[in-house]
């Protein structure tokens, strides 16, 4: 390989791309001392082509009856004509939202998508689709092909790479981004954080270094278009041997993974135009609004902007906002919100909180409170102990500002604001000059401190990592601030099948927590990044061997773990080349059955953005004027998208239940609607706990719930009941409680002789109501007795159907679901019930069976009685013929399996949530 001509600096942004480049042969007539910007051609909306000195990072895909119409000519010869990138993609976009591709990385670092998978533009019905990593990898080829059309003799693979990531992308986003750089034929290349990426931009300026000569410590706030990263670098003071000082830079901390930027700020100010009409906006056409506002913003941040400024909205294909039409863009009104929604002042120990200033529906996990003033608030107080060390108080002495967003004075000065306010003493503000190109020219600075050639700043790993090797056991393999390249081994042995596929699920720690290496821990305060796998194949006999572990961070920045046979191991040389040595990776292949879910469960289906714009059609209150009759096929066409919705997994439906409840109000349009949404909600949202924030879940559809139902019919409150009684284990004691009481008031014995009462009764679907009754666990124990009364002496009607006994089968369960053991009723209670279910035939009055069988099933400290019992019942339940798995749940004493959970309770829980 020839040697590197050039150092190269590509920042890969979320909103733009910027590459820059220094001449590394000094003598060379074109040789400058200062990194200079490429000019990348691309491609305009009328097909012709213009140079500029960054790159959007948007792929428009052109339709079929695009590609004649418009042939986009690149200079360079061999390019793909399906696509095209930069200016003219945002412009074409603008008409075909559908068509447009954004925040490529962004996606790239969404855990809860497969970003092998064709789901971009997310939420589109367009059929020519990317994955992310297709996206980043389209962005850099065609980085690649401007470099080479400028640079013939000095290819751009040939040259020293540094290509930019947020500070906060985990390992698996790193290893992602280098895959999608090796795609496009960049294999020489380091990864540098953005935030030191501007740090080394800043300190290559001699005066500016010399500003923070004096301080000690460096808070960098890095805010894109769409994320934000926090950095603290330790300023420290060497002697030298001839007495001269010098500084020493160290990054000691880095912030959480922020999906939060000026893209925010774009929606809000969309939000403006029409609150209602925009909310029922496609995400794709939403999508090209905000790019109108973006512009919008900008000006009306911009020195000497105008009080306010009109936007022309294009018409989209669904005719949500029917034909073109103007709205007023208000200066003072954005600035409100900015103040109040984004950058509120608040106290330094202010705790990041929920706002309905959050991003809505671009699809991207944005984070729920959009205060960028009180996310920073809480890394520093996260950091506290390292700032007291480094500086003696409790802030930071100086702060470097970098990003996009940073190009407005006014954020700039507000967010400044705020910073002294926390401060005793005014803080150093280190501005960069350029900031749209400072990550790109700081990222060849780097390269030029690799080389020997300048200051360079000491980093390691972010966090601290650990693998989980077994059921609540993680053990530390690589501790917070280690440096690249140092290979850390874990001494303890593991135990490994060869001939099998292994997975070590692998998690960062918050940064109090010390990481000890090889010292197990519980899963306290660790988080899941992602998956490591292995395939030990080389034995001739598969067999059981221990292994060691080592890890490190590589040069070029991503994590590389190994596992290592501790034995003698005999292997078959042409099976194997491995001899005992392998490398755990993060998963290269799209691990997308063919049900178009992720085998680990843990993904969105990969249509779940159609979904969701089926969801605004039918709930929102434009979407019902133009798709009126849509809640009657609402069912057949979502599981037309995400397949049988018995195979719906845990993120899918909780996905969908957060965006019904952004759309509640539309439940009320007509029975229908409301049978629809309420049947929808309780499905995905079973069984009420399990994933994280169910809990906020819950109380939200309480509070849209809790007065009943808006229309008083049977179907109607059947799903109302169902969904209380599907969600019963993630309601607390007091909310159960309030929930029998709806029981309470028609099957009391008061509400039994209550006309008024009884007449209710018929249109409230009562078995469903009954039914519901058995799945709250939680209520107290006479209430249950109480309960169970009531329901019996109802059995003594040869009317009444068996669904009373489902509910006390449920209600006196020995092993309860949700609820704590300590929560079952007294096995004195079960002896009367049990005689009497046992005179029922059990072939007309199946349930009773059911009832039996969790009534007297095998659990830990029985007495001798129940024992007996639970003979007499197997001897009835092989007499009249039930169900097979009844006999086998009532002799086991396991978990219960989901296909029990179906046949015994009639639900199952979604894929991926274990009991």
């Amino acid at each position: 390989m020839a040697q590197p001509a050039f150092r190269v600096g590509i920042d890969l942004g979320t909103t733009n791309c910027v590459v820059s480049y220094l001449s590394i042969n000094h003598a060379a007539e074109s040789f400058s001392s200062t990194p200079q910007i490429l000019p990348i051609p691309q491609v305009m909306e009328d097909g012709s082509v213009q140079e500029f000195t960054y790159l959007p990072s948007a792929i428009y895909l052109l339709a079929n009856d695009e590609l004649d119409k418009l042939n986009p000519t690149l200079p360079w010869r061999q390019h793909d004509k399906t696509h095209i990138v930069g200016v003219g993609a945002l412009a074409l976009g603008q008409r075909r939202a559908g068509q447009l591709v954004q925040s490529a990385k962004s996606w790239l670092s969404h855990r809860k998508v497969d970003r092998r998978s064709a789901i971009l533009p997310w939420a589109s019905e367009f059929t020519k689709k990317l994955s992310p990593l297709e996206a980043s990898r389209f962005l850099l080829d065609h980085i690649k092909q401007s470099w080479n059309h400028q640079f013939p003799d000095a290819f751009l693979d040939q040259q020293s790479i540094a290509l930019t990531l947020p500070a906060s992308f985990d390992e698996e986003a790193r290893a992602l981004t280098l895959e999608a750089a090796k795609l496009a034929g960049l294999t020489n290349l380091y990864l540098l954080e953005e935030p030191q990426a501007a740090c080394y931009h800043y300190i290559n300026d001699d005066e500016k270094l010399s500003a923070i000569a004096n301080k000690k410590m460096l808070l960098v706030v890095d805010i894109g278009g769409g994320t934000s990263d926090f950095s603290l670098v330790a300023i420290r003071h060497l002697e030298t041997a001839d007495q001269a000082s010098s500084l020493s830079l160290k990054r000691i901390a880095v912030g959480e993974h922020l999906l939060l930027g000026g893209d925010n700020l774009d929606q809000a100010l969309a939000f403006q135009l029409d609150p209602k009409k925009i909310s029922a906006l496609s995400a794709t056409r939403l999508a090209a609004l905000v790019q109108q506002t973006r512009q919008a913003k900008e000006t009306l941040l911009s020195d000497d902007a105008p009080e306010s400024l009109s936007i022309t909205v294009l018409g989209g294909g669904s005719k949500l906002i029917g034909g073109s039409q103007k709205f007023n863009v208000s200066k003072d009104v954005l600035l409100e919100q900015i103040h109040s929604g984004f950058f509120p002042l608040v106290s330094a120990n202010e705790e990041v909180q929920g706002n309905h200033y959050a991003m809505h529906t671009l699809g991207l996990p944005y984070e729920s409170d959009p205060a960028f003033t009180r996310h920073l608030a809480a890394f520093l107080n996260q950091h506290q102990a390292e700032i007291l060390e480094a500086t003696g108080s409790t802030m930071p002495d100086a702060v470097l500002f970098n990003g996009g967003l940073f190009n407005s004075d006014v954020l700039k000065n507000r967010l400044l604001e705020q910073l002294n306010q926390w401060a005793d003493e005014p803080i150093l503000v280190c501005s960069a000059d350029e900031p749209n190109e400072a990550v790109a020219k700081g990222a060849v600075m780097y390269l030029n401190a690799l080389a020997g050639d300048g200051a360079r700043i000491e980093s390691g790993v972010a966090h601290s990592l650990y693998l989980q090797v077994g059921e609540d056991q993680f053990v530390g393999i690589l501790p917070k601030s280690t440096l690249k390249g140092e290979t850390i081994k874990v001494t303890q042995e593991l135990f490994v099948t060869l001939g099998q596929q292994v997975q070590f699920p692998l998690y960062r720690s918050d940064d109090h927590i010390e990481c000890i290496v090889g010292k197990e821990r519980s899963q306290d305060g660790l988080h899941y990044i992602s998956t490591l796998t292995t395939e030990l194949d080389g034995a001739i006999d598969a067999k059981e061997t221990s292994v060691v572990l080592s890890a490190k961070m590589t040069e070029v920045g991503v994590l590389e773990v190994e596992l290592k046979a501790s034995d003698s191991v005999v292997y078959d040389s042409a099976a194997s080349s491995s001899k005992g040595q392998w490398r755990l990776n993060f998963s290269t292949t799209s691990k997308k059955e063919s049900s178009g879910f992720d085998a680990d469960n843990s993904v969105f289906h990969a249509n779940m953005g159609q979904a969701e714009e089926l969801l605004v059609h039918c709930f929102s209150s434009v979407g019902q004027k133009t798709h009126p009759d849509l809640v009657k096929s609402l069912k057949q066409e979502l599981d037309q998208l995400l397949g049988n919705r018995d195979d719906w997994n845990l993120v899918t439906s909780r996905r969908l239940v957060d965006k019904l409840l952004s759309l509640k109000s539309g439940r009320v349009k007509s029975a229908q609607h409301e049978r629809q949404w309420l049947q929808l909600m309780g499905y995905c949202l079973r069984p009420g706990y399990g994933e994280s924030d169910d809990l906020n879940r819950v109380q939200q559809v309480i509070n849209v719930t809790q007065s009943g139902t808006q229309f008083d019919s049977a179907p109607v409150w059947g799903q109302y009941w169902t969904l209380y009684r599907r969600i019963a284990g993630g309601l607390s004691i007091d909310q159960q409680q309030n929930v029998l009481k709806q029981f309470n008031q028609y099957y009391s014995p008061i509400g039994q002789r209550s006309r008024e009462k009884l007449k209710a009764l018929t249109t409230k679907s009562s078995d469903d109501l009954i039914r519901l009754v058995g799945a709250l666990e939680g209520v107290s124990s006479d209430d249950k007795v109480t309960t169970i009364d009531w329901l019996v002496k109802r059995l003594k009607k040869t009317s009444e159907p068996d669904t009373a006994w489902w509910a006390i089968g449920r209600i006196a369960s020995r092993h309860l679901l949700s609820g704590e053991q300590s929560q079952r009723v007294e096995e004195k209670t079960l002896f009367p019930l049990l005689d009497t279910v046992l005179k029922e035939d059990w072939k007309k009055r199946k349930m009773a069976g059911l009832a039996a069988v969790l009534m007297s099933q095998l659990s830990v400290g029985e007495s001798v009685e129940l024992n007996g019992y639970r003979k007499k019942v197997a001897n009835k339940l092989k007499k009249d013929k039930c169900p097979a798995q009844w006999l086998e749940r009532l002799e086991s004493n396991s978990e219960i399996s989901n296909d029990e959970l179906n046949a015994l309770v009639g639900e199952s829980l979604p894929i991926g949530l274990r009991l």
